[in-house]
């Protein structure tokens, strides 16, 4: 099957192949300057316990070689090309990218169709690798409290759905990996039916068709290919809290999270836009509410965040960052962030408030617009988290502009309750104080 469109200035066209590889073509000329976007619908969240990470793993030994590539030989094609490549894996997705110059199209989609299906996976590359995964693992993971306690947040926050467990995996698994788990693994995932390409950049339609035709319509399909969705995280019945002491502590940190719904996790997903609106209103930058009282007014913090990954696959948490001020009450920044909480779900927010907030996210979501390889991430991004990729990039302005301080009020009241929150806070462990010897 086939379509093409113009729209909100982008110049589109997909194609889905008989193997079930899906494939979205974005011309854009600017540049004589291609992106190749492999997105394999696999990652953390299809593993199963006592073999977390499998998923980041099977990235590192992508690039260790095919049945026609030496080990490292795919790094080197590119780089001698002028291009770049790198891959990254999450919960819900695997992704594989090259950047060459226009011209290079054809390189770039053979190194890509190669690995495939013919990824050759050798026993003394995989040790090798599995020592690297180790130490990647204690280096962002395990070297630096604040790291440690995310972690242990996470794992708190989710008790039965696998967003719970780092995407790195616990490291008593990356220990027992066997090429035969990892083997298991590629043959079941790596697969044209559960994959999805995208080019972005100056090519011509017919021309990165064709190419695509020739290099991925012979790769067989997973008939086999099963992905069960992983089990319902059910909101906390009352509030979570996790205290963490780290003798390597110099910063506290205070962190709050509350499940919501994405885009992804229909139906509720229809709230998705109104909980961005939200989690900005309240943490988007120095002019946001809680900015505003707990760095600028009452000086209990030096920095506020909020995170909402609303491309996401499953319900998700909409987190609160706060990093105190030293010496700062710990308790009376808490009660500051309940407080703007509870007010977002009892006042609506005023107009010239909503509209700041508004025009500032459809801002940013133009701005990511500029690049290729950040047009085709997104896309990426949506496509695996089970989305309609025009809705999230081409009907996004008009979507967030839709949203009234009544939908903000609701979507705060139905899913932003503190009563009901995860609260994660470091502390470093207390000193005792010397004792006086008597004179």
């Amino acid at each position: 099957c086939c379509s093409s469109l113009a729209a909100a200035d982008l110049d589109y066209r997909e194609v889905t192949l008989e193997n079930g590889l899906r494939v979205i073509l974005l011309r854009e000329d600017r540049a004589p300057v291609v992106v190749v976007q492999v997105w394999y619908h696999v990652g953390s969240v299809d593993e199963v316990e006592g073999k977390t990470g499998l998923a980041h793993m099977l990235e590192h030994m992508m690039f260790q070689g095919t049945k026609k590539l030496a080990p490292e030989e795919f790094a080197r094609i590119v780089a001698r090309n002028g291009g770049v490549d790198n891959a990254a894996t999450s919960h819900d997705f695997t992704y594989y990218y090259i950047k060459l110059g226009s011209d290079r199209l054809e390189l770039a989609l053979s190194l890509e169709a190669d690995r495939m299906r013919d990824l050759l996976l050798r026993p003394e590359k995989f040790k090798s690798e599995n020592q690297v995964v180790r130490e990647e693992r204690r280096m962002r993971n395990e070297s630096t409290p604040a790291a440690r306690m995310a972690e242990a947040f996470q794992a708190a926050a989710y008790r039965v759905h696998p967003y719970g467990r780092p995407v790195i995996g616990w490291m008593e698994d990356i220990q027992k990996f066997t090429v035969t788990d990892l083997v298991a693994f590629y043959q079941k995932y790596y697969a044209p039916n559960n994959a999805t390409l995208i080019i972005a950049g100056d090519f011509a339609f017919a021309t990165a068709e064709a190419l695509v035709r020739q290099h991925f319509a012979p790769l067989p399909r997973n008939p086999d290919l099963q992905r069960p969705r992983p089990p319902v995280e059910p909101p906390p019945d009352a509030v979570r809290l996790l205290y963490v002491l780290d003798a390597e502590t110099r910063v506290p940190v205070w962190r709050a999270g509350f499940l919501v719904p994405t885009l992804g996790s229909s139906p509720a997903g229809r709230d998705a836009h109104a909980l961005a609106l939200a989690g900005n209103v309240l943490g988007g930058g120095s002019a946001s509410r809680l900015y505003r009282r707990l760095v600028t007014q009452e000086k209990l913090a030096v920095s506020v965040q909020v995170d909402y990954a609303d491309l996401e696959r499953d319900p998700c948490l909409l987190t609160i960052h706060v990093t105190p001020a030293k010496g700062a009450s710990l308790a009376r920044l808490e009660a500051v962030v309940g407080e703007e909480v509870t007010r977002l779900q009892r006042e609506p927010v005023p107009d010239r408030e909503l509209t700041r907030t508004q025009n500032a996210m459809i801002a940013e979501h133009t701005y990511n617009r500029d690049s290729i390889h950040a047009l085709a991430a997104h896309i990426g991004q949506a496509v695996t988290s089970g989305v309609d990729w025009k809705e999230v990039l081409i009907h996004y302005p008009e979507r967030i502009r839709a949203v009234t301080a009544a939908d903000i009020q609701k979507v705060a009241e139905r899913h932003l309750s503190p009563q009901r929150w995860v609260v994660g806070v470091l502390l470093p462990i207390p000193t005792p104080k010397p004792k006086k010897m008597p004179l």
